[in-house]
């Protein structure tokens, strides 16, 4: 199968799982994901999405879904608009009809909403920006190699100094920049339904070479001159007359004639936002944009690399809520303001996407299985490439969890060396990785430096704290913990007793005061043997509940008196915990059996099949792109005949190779057969001298302890469990 084909069965897959084209009401994709507007959100399932071949992961965010894919995310959003586009147009609308009184019942928090908004808006930037600082960087490039010169030099000379490619590369790169205000205007007018031409027209007035770069003073605000300018390398301005335009549009459109709107909408809108733009949201937002520029230098100056270390610890989390993009917007802007410093933000950023994808890479090395090393590379090569982490972290890291942190960890490591060296990105290429190296100027040799440690460090924390896989001794553990906190196997006190004081210190949380009652009346009677006084008070907060007073004094000295309290039973359920304790340094031994009889012939196995699959699919390929050729050569002279008989025996060569490993996969599977009794018997053991201290547990309690029994069969029986050959057991939660 071909990408292309790959890509449209992909495509076809996610509409299949939300709900086809009708459900969809807008798609739009960043760096790595393509994001869904829908109008039914109940349809879909992230888990559902998320077996979905080559999909790396799904989630719902800020009343989005994201469906993370990669670098491939333009061309599959492409295929999926077209698939959209197919749809009769007719029947679109009237589904759209049908859900217009659902979307306006959904109620999403308006600061959802808000970084939805942004998401919507940012989002097609990201592209543009990818472009534009990758032409800034290659002329750079140009200019440090020697094979090209600056022209923006102050008295430089045409012919001399520098030629016109020179000067044409430079309109190039710096253009784009100074114009990033103009798509950001196009989009904001895009997502809010307005007439995105007059958006395009209006914004290349707010960046008109006519009105003097140095701009034309106004009056003075403070110690803020306002000037005006052009709007080169902003983005709030244009952002904020977009709202205003796209509304102001929407209301001629409802209100006047249409032939009237027809003509005036426009003139309207080009006339009214241009002295909008000029005169009050320009200057407005030139003040909120000094001010932010003051805080954001500020933050970012803190001693010791602080500021630096903050990015770098909370970064990846950001990127996991999709709120990052309005940082990096931030950060970008900074960076094109004249005279702007190095952008350390940017820097300590890029260093904690190094240190995320160097956990990717660590988990393809501790991990045992070929699917799972082939897929952490997979996820890791095009952020080392070109920055974005989101495939490592949604299709790695963050569903192991532990590699997400070291990531982070070892990001704000990362981050805080380039805080106290005082690393600075001086323009933008691309989104960091590799090629994000070409945007430094000052202190290439610092940058690669850091980053490359940062990489290491993710890479060299993965490995030593992550397991691949919880074993049966570590599950157990933790039901362990479990059992011993629910049913107070580990106390001096009582176990009815340590009831009573959890039921008090919990009882401002429970609003529910009938059930508490009915429990504080059964626990007075099995008390009442220990202490009568106890008992009497007991009575007493019973009569203030009654009446909804809670007296914490009493409360206190009920807790006190029943802290006391000590007995038989509670012995005998602090020899079971000590029991069960021994029986967990058994499963030692469990462990090297099953590794020896189980889990390591599964692992070879499973890295046959997956080797198999890989082999499969690439004879696929091979099959589907030389049928035509060889048909071809076969019709023609007998020199390409030989060519045709040759590529047959490469084939018969690639068959034995296939035929080889199904036969080394009949043979081993064949052995884990002939070793599931054995590991059947052994586990069953195990798992039996756990049961019976429950049970003991239930006899000592008059309790129904199902649920331990059920998780303690899960943990012991997790490798047959896994491999589907039995079924796990419901723990369900007894009161």
């Amino acid at each position: 199968m071909n990408k292309h084909n790959k890509h449209e069965l992909l495509v076809h897959n996610i509409l299949e799982k939300i709900g086809g084209f009708n459900n969809v009401k807008d798609v739009y994709h960043c760096a790595t994901r393509m994001r869904l507007a829908l109008h039914d959100p109940n349809i879909p399932v992230v888990e559902e999405l998320k077996t979905i071949t080559n999909l790396k992961g799904a989630l719902w965010s800020n009343g989005e879904l994201q469906l993370i894919i990669g670098p491939d995310v333009s061309i599959v959003t492409e295929i999926f608009k077209k698939e959209i586009a197919k749809t009769p147009k007719k029947n679109l609308n009237e589904f759209e009809i049908h859900y217009e009184n659902k979307n306006i019942k959904q109620n999403v928090a308006w600061y959802k909403r808000f970084i939805k908004s942004i998401s919507a808006i940012f989002g097609p930037l990201i592209p543009f920006l990818i472009g534009v600082g990758l032409l800034m960087a290659f002329q750079q490039l140009l200019i440090r190699s020697g094979l090209g010169s600056d022209s923006t030099i102050k008295d430089a000379v045409l012919g001399k100094d520098y030629n016109v490619f020179d000067l044409v590369l430079n309109i190039i790169a710096s253009t784009g920049f100074k114009m990033m205000g103009v798509i950001a205007l196009w989009s904001t007018v895009r997502y809010l339904g307005g007439k995105t031409p007059i958006a395009i027209a209006l914004g290349l007035i707010m960046v008109s070479p006519i009105i003097p770069i140095d701009g034309i003073k106004l009056f003075e605000l403070g110690n803020w001159e306002i000037i005006l300018k052009p709007f080169h390398s902003t983005i709030l301005a244009f952002i904020l007359i977009g709202v205003v335009i796209a509304y102001f549009q929407k209301i001629m459109e409802k209100y006047l004639n249409s032939t009237v709107n027809f003509l005036l909408n426009p003139f309207l809108s080009l006339f009214i936002g241009g002295l909008l733009a000029f005169f009050v949201f320009g200057p407005v937002m030139g003040v909120v944009e000094s001010s932010l520029l003051t805080a954001f230098n500020w933050f970012m100056g803190l001693p010791f690399g602080i500021g630096a270390l903050i990015v770098g610890l909370t970064w990846q989390p950001l990127v996991v809520l999709g709120v990052h993009n309005i940082l990096f917007f931030a950060a970008v802007t900074a960076l094109g303001q004249p005279g702007a410093n190095p952008s350390i933000f940017l820097a300590a950023a890029f260093a904690a996407a190094w240190a995320q994808m160097g956990a990717t890479i660590g988990v393809a090395l501790r991990s045992r299985k070929a699917t799972d090393k082939s897929a952490a590379v997979a996820a890791a090569v095009p952020g080392i490439i070109s920055g974005p982490t989101e495939s490592c972290i949604y299709a790695v890291n963050l569903p192991r969890l532990i590699p997400f942190i070291t990531g982070v960890l070892a990001g704000g490591i990362g981050a805080w060396a380039i805080g106290i060296f005082g690393v600075g990105l001086n323009n933008l290429a691309g989104l960091g990785g590799i090629v994000g190296f070409l945007a430094y100027t000052d202190k290439l040799v610092y940058a690669i430096i850091i980053d490359l440690s940062a990489f290491a460090l993710g890479i060299i924390l993965t490995v030593l704290l992550w397991k691949e896989e919880k074993n049966e001794k570590t599950l157990a553990t933790i039901t362990t913990r479990s059992f011993a906190k629910e049913e107070f196997l580990k106390s001096k006190i009582d176990f009815n007793a340590n009831e009573l004081i959890h039921l008090l210190k919990h009882l401002k949380n429970n609003k529910n005061y009938e059930e508490a009652i009915k429990r504080l009346e059964f626990l007075k009677i099995i008390l009442e043997k220990y202490d009568q006084e106890l008992t009497n008070k007991i009575n007493q907060f019973i009569d203030n509940l009654q009446n909804k007073n809670l007296d914490k004094k009493l409360i206190n000295e009920i807790i006190q008196k029943a802290k006391l309290i000590q007995s038989e039973d509670q012995s005998n359920l602090n020899q079971i915990y000590l029991d069960i304790q021994a029986e967990l340094k058994n499963l030692k031994i469990l462990k090297t059996e099953l590794k020896k009889y189980g889990k390591s012939k599964l692992v070879v196995k499973n890295n046959l099949e997956f080797k198999l699959k890989k082999l499969l699919e690439k004879q696929e390929d091979h099959d589907a792109k030389s049928f035509n050729k060889n048909q071809k050569l076969i019709n023609s002279n007998e020199a390409n005949k030989s060519i045709v008989v040759n590529s047959f025996k490469n084939k018969d060569s690639q068959l034995d190779k296939i035929q080889n490993l199904e036969t080394k996969i009949k043979t081993i599977t064949t052995d884990i057969e002939n070793s599931r009794l054995y590991l059947s018997e052994i586990t069953e053991k195990y798992y039996q001298n756990f049961e019976k201290q429950v049970e003991k547990v239930e006899l000592i309690k008059n309790k129904d302890l199902s649920k331990f029994k059920a998780l303690y069969f899960n943990d012991i029986h997790k490798l047959e469990i896994s491999e589907k050959l039995i079924n796990p057991k419901v723990a369900l939660n007894q009161k």
